[in-house]
């Protein structure tokens, strides 16, 4: 583990602060603390509360056990972990060792950043553990938290390459073509048969940090080289899911400007609560994509995005289990709002038993930037105005509305509903 810890070091200019402690754990350990961490850990509260919101999307079956699932594959996928609460390093007692030594130099990198910013604090980006922020805020640092995730993996990611690398005098910007089939042979998932059969959505999820960060990192160590890949990443992380899914971005500094986002509540009130919100970054976008129109669609959606935000609801007269969805996004160009306009619509029939839509032009439902029709859950509208395009499931005419004046036509929230007549 010190000549590993070593190795990380020199190989990402990270100082060693401080020794790592280490333990050796058995199988039932392993799961205990996976466990425990999705029950303690926000983000995988949050995804538990998201289930409804996810299965609104498409993007898991109706009933599926996120949670159980979540933990299984999990449990299969760990080889090692970093703990930064205990600040040690954990090694699994059935896996051999000579296996666990490039896990090693992954887990070992994890604690090295954590020596010099501070990994919990720093991956939240401002938010909190124990309770969520006003909408605008949270936008913001929901993109952060996973941009930062994916510099953390990344990072990590680079080094147990460049360990593995290293007998043969090479390195990840020397050796391009090994890493991309290394890479290649990673992905391959005849060992991992609860992450094969997984959901694409939570596959997709659960490798995006390591996956897209490690091309992330490979970018900004080839442009840049190593103190911008590492340490200073570490100091100016890049700032939403945009900038890692294309590194330019970051390394030109373009910033998407946040979205304004109403008072939400008050717009849907009184016949609407609140269930849940998050932001839509550029990759939510390439899952919606990838899951409404096959492996091919992200590449001509993605790269267009400029922002957007869900905000679910339940009507207090409604079923508890039915939820009714609002999604308001903006890209680069009217054509753009449309052509994904055109995609979502496309996968509306295998979402829901019966989609009839009420208007809608010859050339299809989004054909002349709007349209409205009917599910056995709702209705369903689109409409896009000029780069923004909003979508809204399940929520009654008369709001449909007054939802639109306020995103679409930038008229102020409406106060409450006058009673008997006044």
């Amino acid at each position: 583990m010190d000549e590993i810890l070593r190795f990380a070091s020199q190989d990402t200019g990270l100082p060693i602060k401080r020794q790592v402690k280490r333990n050796l754990i058995t199988r039932e350990s392993m799961e205990k603390y996976v466990d425990k961490r999705m029950r303690d850990d926000r983000d995988a509260a949050r995804l538990e509360q998201s289930r409804l919101v996810l299965e609104k999307f498409g993007l898991l079956p109706p009933g599926y056990d996120l949670h159980a699932e979540f933990l299984r594959l999990l449990s299969e996928q760990v080889a090692a972990y970093y703990d930064p609460k205990t600040k040690s390093v954990n090694l699994l007692d059935w896996v051999p060792p000579d296996t666990q030594k490039p896990v090693l130099a992954h887990e070992l990198t994890h604690a090295l950043q954590d020596q010099k910013i501070g990994l919990e604090k720093w991956e939240l980006a401002g938010g909190k553990d124990d309770k969520p922020l006003p909408d605008q805020q949270e936008y913001v640092v929901e993109e952060e938290q996973a941009a930062r995730q994916c510099v953390t993996e990344g990072q990590a990611m680079v080094v147990l390459l460049d360990y593995s690398l290293a007998p043969m005098g090479k390195n990840v910007v020397t050796a391009p073509d090994i890493v991309d089939a290394m890479r290649a042979g990673m992905a391959d998932n005849k060992d991992s048969p609860v992450f094969a059969a997984a959901p694409m959505f939570l596959r997709e999820s659960l490798i995006m940090p390591y996956t897209w960060g490690t091309d992330f990192v490979r970018a900004v160590l080839t442009s840049k080289g190593k103190e911008a890949a590492y340490g200073g990443m570490l100091e100016t992380p890049p700032v939403d899911t945009r900038q890692i899914m294309q590194p330019e971005t970051y390394l030109l500094n373009q910033v998407v400007a946040p979205l304004a986002i109403p008072d939400l509540d008050k717009l849907v009130a009184p016949a609407y609560e609140r269930f849940d919100f998050g932001g839509m970054g550029e990759f939510d976008v390439y899952l919606l994509a990838r899951q409404y129109g096959g492996d091919d669609a992200p590449k001509n959606h993605y790269p267009h995005w400029r922002g957007g935000y869900y905000f679910a609801a339940r009507s207090k007269s409604g079923p508890k289990d039915q939820i009714a969805m609002l999604y308001f996004s903006r890209w680069d160009s009217p054509e753009a709002a449309r052509s994904f306009a055109k995609l979502y619509a496309g996968y509306l029939p295998k979402r829901y038993k019966k989609v009839e839509w009420i208007t809608a032009c010859p050339e299809g439902p989004t054909g002349c930037g709007h349209a409205a029709g009917m599910t056995e859950q709702g209705r369903v509208f689109m409409e896009n105005q000029g780069n923004d395009l909003l979508i809204l499931e399940g929520y009654d005419g008369g709001l449909i509305e007054r939802v639109r004046n306020v995103l679409l036509n930038g008229m102020s929230v409406p106060g409450p509903a006058a009673k008997n007549g006044k």
